[in-house]
């Protein structure tokens, strides 16, 4: 809770407990030594004027810290302490103020004891506490208050106190609209409240109690209006201070949708460029599966032109035999080999020359097979498993 950062109404509701702390001390003998037990970051030990020493204490050491810096007077000590285990000597206060605490804590009855403890004979101590079922009821769909451990109903709240103390006084804490009457200058003397409503204690906002093990005096009605109290002023810039948050948010949403629009658009162009290099790779690869059946279509007559060479060497091998066996006969006969052996070896050399030309018509198939496969799009399917495999090295 710090009052630069929430709204007059809430600031108003926290800063009403502490002027009614300081209208109890006011009643006291003399001027009171106080402990503001939890006092956060310190907002209300500012309003606790009628004491004579005042030592605020918190659990958490930002708060200390924030309240040291923000806070600090003559006769105020801010010290890190526990509400459930608090540093001090038996009755070394003549008030205990404890506001919004008791629901934060595991042990709260620890809260309760150790303030009595602390607490002079006569000394009081002041609890508040919001109504459970008003404040299930005003969160709504927000939800439990997940800071909360405990919260109390009137009759809980009572039979609590009571079990620590022997004389308790609950008041009601409304935050109730009022139309105000008021003189310039000081509040005159004898002023008068007209407040029929406030003492439904079950309908009760908030509860604060008075707690002491000596009888108590006060009771009377306590109000205080703030300098902010002016409903409608403050309705109207808390109105215009969230026209300008819309504002800004409509500023944000149209940036969101722009840049959506955006993605969107490079989106598109990515899903076309996409479809285009799909589309390519298909061409490839039924170029591919077109060269690869002409491979092994040269490949099959490679096959054929290898057995006639073979058929033809054997021939040859024949006519070797024969023209051994002409050379017996004599040599017109021999002559006759020899020309039937040229022909057949012009015959052998017409057949490899032809041979040798589809080997180099393979290597070209080859090459432009490689140069298919080292595309990155080609490799680029065929690690993502897509296309037909490239075989160029066969």
């Amino acid at each position: 809770m710090i009052p630069d950062l929430v709204d007059a109404d809430l600031l108003n509701e926290h800063i009403a407990r502490y002027r009614f702390a300081n209208h109890i001390a006011a009643a006291l003998p003399g001027k009171p030594s106080v402990l503001d037990a939890g006092c956060g970051s310190g907002y209300g030990t500012g309003e606790l004027f009628n004491a004579a020493s005042i030592v605020a204490a918190d659990i958490s050491a930002d708060a200390i810290r924030h309240a040291r810096g923000h806070y600090a007077r003559t006769g105020v000590c801010f010290l890190q302490a526990s509400c459930e285990a608090m540093p001090f000597r038996d009755g070394a206060f003549d008030l205990v103020v404890a506001f919004e605490v008791i629901e934060h804590l595991e042990r709260w009855q620890d809260l309760l004891s150790e303030a009595s403890r602390v607490l002079t004979q006569g000394g009081i101590l002041l609890v508040s506490t919001p109504n459970r079922e008003y404040y299930a009821e005003s969160r709504g769909a927000s939800g439990p208050n997940p800071f909360h451990v405990h919260e109390f109903d009137y009759e809980e709240f009572r039979q609590a106190l009571n079990a620590v103390f022997p004389h308790v006084r609950i008041w009601s804490q409304n935050h109730a609209g009022a139309i105000v009457f008021a003189p310039q200058g000081e509040t005159p003397a004898g002023a008068t409240l007209d407040a029929p409503a406030t003492r439904d204690t079950a309908h009760a906002n908030f509860y604060v109690a008075a707690c002491s093990r000596a009888p108590l005096s006060t009771g009377d009605i306590f109000a205080w209006l703030p300098t902010s109290a002016n409903v409608l002023r403050e309705r109207e810039r808390h109105i215009a201070k969230l026209s300008g948050e819309l504002a800004q948010k409509d500023a944000w949403l149209r940036q969101s949708v722009e840049a959506h629009g955006d993605l969107q658009k490079k989106h598109e162009e990515l899903t076309a460029e996409l479809h285009r290099q799909n589309l390519w790779a298909d061409e490839l690869n039924r170029e591919v599966v077109s060269r690869n059946a002409r491979i092994a279509e040269l490949q099959g007559e490679v096959s054929t032109r290898l057995e006639w060479i073979a058929d033809l060497e054997a021939q040859i091998k024949g006519a070797a035999t024969e023209i051994e066996r002409l050379e017996a006969e004599g040599e017109e006969q021999k002559q006759t080999a020899r020309s039937r052996i040229d022909q057949l070896e012009a015959t052998v050399t017409e057949r490899t020359l032809w041979a040798q030309q589809l080997d180099t018509e393979i290597a070209a198939h080859r090459e432009e097979l490689r140069r298919i496969a080292s595309t990155k799009w080609v490799q680029a399917g065929m690690k993502l498993g897509l296309g037909p495999t490239v075989n160029h090295g066969q």
